[in-house]
C-alpha cells in the first residue's frame, strides 16, 4: 500500500522546519584524532618543563576561500560519548585543552566541515629573552628544548633528523649589533641585516660567554638545517 503523499503546505512545513534547525543538529562531523593533534603540545610538556615554548592552535580559510565559514564549529567528543565544543575566536584562535589522558583514550576532534574548507595549523613560539645583557646560555635557552624534542619525537630515527643550525635575533630595525664575550676575552660581533635579523650559531661550548645587545630583541627564532 502506498503511502501517502502530504499536501503541498505540509511538505513546505517540513522544509521550513529542517531550515530552523540549528547547524549542529543537521551537521556531519568529521572526525580528526585527537591523539595527533595533541602530539606536539604533549611532547613539549615533556622536554620543556620550564615552558620556554608555547603554542596556539589557528583555523584558516582552505584555498581560495576569504574568510572562515559563518557556521564553522569544532567539538570534542570522549571515549564515554560526552561532546565538548572547542572555542574559536572571531581571529580563528582555537582555545583547545590539551591532555593526555583524552589522548591516550582515543577522544575525536570533530569539525563540521568538510575537508579542505577550513586549515588548522599549530603555531609553536619561544619566549624572547628580556634585556640587552646575558649569557648566551640565557640567550639560546630554546634550542637545547628544540634539539630534546627533535631527537624524542624522530626516536630511533633521529639520524635523519634536521639539526639545530642558529637562532635567530630579531631587532625593531636593521644596524643592531649583538656582542659574543667568550671567557677567554676573545670577542665575536654580528650586525643585524635590512630586516633587522642577526642569524646567531648554536655552540653549545659559547654557553659561559656573555652577551651584549643594541637594544632589546623583538623576538627569536630557530633555524635547523
Amino acid at each position: 500500500m502506498p503511502l501517502p503523499r502530504l499536501p503541498r503546505l505540509s511538505r513546505l512545513a517540513l522544509v521550513a522546519f529542517l531550515l530552523a534547525l540549528p547547524f549542529a543538529a543537521l551537521a556531519q562531523w568529521r572526525d580528526i584524532p585527537y591523539a595527533d593533534v595533541a602530539k606536539m603540545p604533549l611532547l613539549l610538556e615533556k622536554v620543556d618543563p620550564q615552558h620556554v615554548y608555547s603554542f596556539s592552535f589557528k583555523a584558516s580559510p582552505g584555498k581560495g576561500l576569504k574568510a572562515l565559514p559563518a557556521d564553522f564549529r569544532l567539538q570534542l567528543k570522549l571515549k564515554d560519548g560526552q561532546v565538548l565544543p572547542v572555542a574559536i575566536r572571531p581571529d580563528g584562535r582555537i582555545e583547545l585543552a590539551i591532555r593526555r589522558d583524552w589522548a591516550d583514550s582515543g577522544a575525536v576532534l570533530q569539525s563540521n566541515q568538510p575537508k579542505g574548507v577550513v586549515g588548522v595549523s599549530m603555531n609553536i613560539d619561544s619566549r624572547t629573552p628580556p634585556g640587552t645583557h646575558m649569557s648566551y646560555a640565557q640567550l639560546t635557552e630554546s634550542l637545547p628544548i628544540l634539539e630534546r624534542g627533535i631527537s624524542e619525537y624522530a626516536g630511533f630515527m633521529s639520524f635523519l633528523a634536521p639539526d639545530v643550525k642558529a637562532l635567530v635575533l630579531k631587532f625593531d630595525k636593521p644596524g643592531h649589533t649583538a656582542v659574543l664575550t667568550l671567557p677567554g676575552g676573545k670577542k665575536k660581533s654580528w650586525t643585524a641585516d635590512a630586516k633587522g635579523r642577526i642569524e646567531l650559531p648554536w655552540e653549545p661550548k659559547w654557553a659561559a660567554g656573555t652577551v651584549d645587545l643594541s637594544a632589546p630583541l623583538a623576538g627569536v627564532d630557530q633555524i635547523m638545517k
